[in-house]
């Protein structure tokens, strides 16, 4: 039951990091203070990896919108 909580909690971060980089400000707000409040429940080994995983993406998203990829 731990698990399956565990995922949902990964999945839910997951789709606020891919708005976190989106171009719609609107989205970005939501994801914003979904984000935040979740990661007051995470793990921290959870929040790690989420955090390194939005840095990545965020790189990736900039250099994608500046025409460098």
């Amino acid at each position: 039951m731990q698990e399956i909580y565990l995922k949902q909690q990964q999945a839910e971060l997951l789709s606020y990091i891919f708005a976190l980089c989106s171009d719609n400000p609107g989205e970005r707000l939501i994801a914003e203070l979904g984000a935040f409040e979740l990661m007051r429940e995470l793990e921290d080994s959870t929040l790690n990896l989420a955090t390194e995983f939005y840095s990545a993406l965020k790189n990736k998203t900039d250099s994608y919108t500046q025409g460098v990829y």
